[in-house]
């Protein structure tokens, strides 16, 4: 697994900030998740929101598949390596997937492989979360 580089790192961080923001949703990062036998580990996903109990048992791998997988582009990665992932996370049942590119300050959000729409300004539309991110709270200051 290539380290993920400090802008990966920064944006990581400000999604999961972004996204403790939204109301029905929880997100959670680099959490394994078990599909059709391989192991996947996006860098974060979205599942709706729940009661957490940390008593009971922890889940070392999901196979239960969340609404929405974020994956951001690292300089070491090919974008067409997370995108070859993509009809693996659709095939199972995720509603989104969204590529963030941190060096032209984009987010591409697909629903279907063969649809995805690029947001470059103002605020990021998931249509799935249904709530805006402003661009600035992922690439911002």
């Amino acid at each position: 697994k290539m380290s993920p580089s400090y802008h990966h790192a920064y944006v990581c961080s400000k999604l999961s900030a972004a996204f403790n923001n939204l109301e029905h949703y929880a997100a959670f990062s680099e959490l394994t998740l078990q599909i059709q036998g391989k192991d996947y580990i996006p860098d974060l996903v979205l599942y709706p929101k729940r009661p957490i109990d940390f008593t009971g048992e922890d889940i070392v791998k999901m196979t239960e598949i969340p609404v929405v997988i974020v994956e951001v582009l690292s300089p070491s990665q090919a974008a067409q390596d997370i995108l070859s992932k993509f009809p693996v996370y659709f095939d199972a049942g995720v509603k989104a997937c969204w590529l963030v590119v941190p060096i032209s300050t984009s987010v591409i959000i697909y629903t279907a492989m063969n649809r995805g729409q690029i947001f470059k300004t103002g605020a990021v539309l998931d249509p799935i979360l249904g709530t805006p991110i402003a661009l600035d709270a992922i690439f911002g200051q």
